[in-house]
């Protein structure tokens, strides 16, 4: 019996990715440059490159970094103070000022103190966006838009791999790490984390529904008409009332339909959008295959991923959820992406 797999491409690279900050500047909190615009743009540029198959993750979860941020700003002050101190030549012993004085850490060390000072005062999110690109070597991931993520002190860069074991941290979703352990080390080895902080007033700037005149370029989404209603769910995680998706019994979920936003929301339409993470993880994904795009939500519980659903109701109205698997079908046929197989299903000896 033969299998139903499509013909193996000959140029096919199959690529995982992550986008985190660049630099490694770890009190760095960026954000798309323009609120509701991300995911229009994500969309319209994976069409435009047309891979064979894409998966986006944003992952995002709610942490406390309080400490980890107090602690980091007082290793930053006391290297600044060191910095500072004259050093001794040791055969002359003449004092002489430091090559660091000179350099980026020592040069940016206020304006970073400062921006610990802003962070370590408000709620934050630790959010980690990874994903899994399929395609010809003549387009890529790195062509995504995340690279206008940005603030004062750093901005997000793609980071790709080739360990197929990056599709197991795809299908458990958990990528998203908290990263207090680069935040103690900041000052003496920085390393890019694979996660990132934003704020909950950034999180509007990553996860909402596709908005804006470009809504009109994208062929790929199944639209429904926007009509907004109004939810009976609440925001808050202990609630017991069940909401209008009381009916979803899955942690994982599809929108059957995508509502149609030509004109951006006014912010105190997508305020909600402010109280997306939960104490556990959630995600929004992006997956497109054979050039149609599917939105999943996914929670680590059905009652997170009801209280979820509720919260993007009071912002896009009533949106039809349908439960979806969690590895796309696209991925079904892993076996012939990866050489096992032949097109007609017998096994590569």
């Amino acid at each position: 019996m033969k299998m139903n797999l499509p013909e193996r491409q000959s140029d096919r690279r199959v690529r995982f990715f992550n986008f985190s900050l660049r630099n490694g500047v770890v009190m760095s909190t960026p954000v798309y440059e323009e609120s509701q615009a991300l995911m229009a743009n994500l969309i319209r540029s994976i069409e435009t490159l047309n891979p064979e198959f894409a998966w986006v993750q944003l992952l995002f979860v709610r942490t406390d970094y309080s400490l980890a941020l107090i602690r980091m700003k007082s290793a930053i002050r006391a290297s600044k103070l060191e910095i500072e101190q004259p050093a001794t030549d040791i055969i002359t012993g003449e004092e002489y000022e430091k090559r660091d004085m000179h350099r980026d850490f020592y040069g940016r060390a206020d304006a970073r103190i400062k921006k610990v000072d802003e962070t370590a005062t408000k709620p934050t999110v630790t959010m980690a966006i990874q994903g899994m690109w399929v395609g010809s070597k003549a387009n890529s991931p790195t062509d995504l838009p995340f690279d206008h993520c940005h603030d004062e002190h750093d901005a997000l860069a793609a980071f790709l791999y080739r360990d197929p074991r990056l599709l197991l941290e795809l299908v458990s979703r958990r990528m998203v790490v908290d990263i207090s352990e680069y935040l103690y080390r900041y000052v003496g080895s920085r390393l890019e984390p694979p996660s990132f902080i934003v704020t909950p007033e950034g999180m509007p700037h990553y996860v909402h529904l596709p908005a804006g005149e470009r809504v009109g370029s994208l062929t790929s989404l199944s639209w429904g008409t926007f009509t907004r209603g109004l939810a009976v769910g609440t925001v808050g995680e202990g609630a017991q009332n069940p909401g209008i998706h009381g009916d979803i019994v899955s942690p994982l979920v599809r929108l059957a339909r995508v509502p149609k936003i030509e004109k951006p929301l006014d912010e105190s339409e997508i305020q909600p959008l402010v109280h997306l993470a939960s104490a556990t993880v959630r995600s929004f994904e992006i997956v497109y295959d054979n050039g149609k795009t599917d939105l999943v939500l996914s929670a680590k519980s059905v009652a997170d991923m009801r209280r979820y659903a509720d919260l993007f109701d009071t912002v896009y109205g009533q949106l039809k959820c349908e439960r979806t698997d969690h590895l796309p079908p696209y991925l079904r046929n892993l076996p012939l992406l990866v050489g096992l197989v032949k097109a007609e299903g017998t096994l590569v000896s």
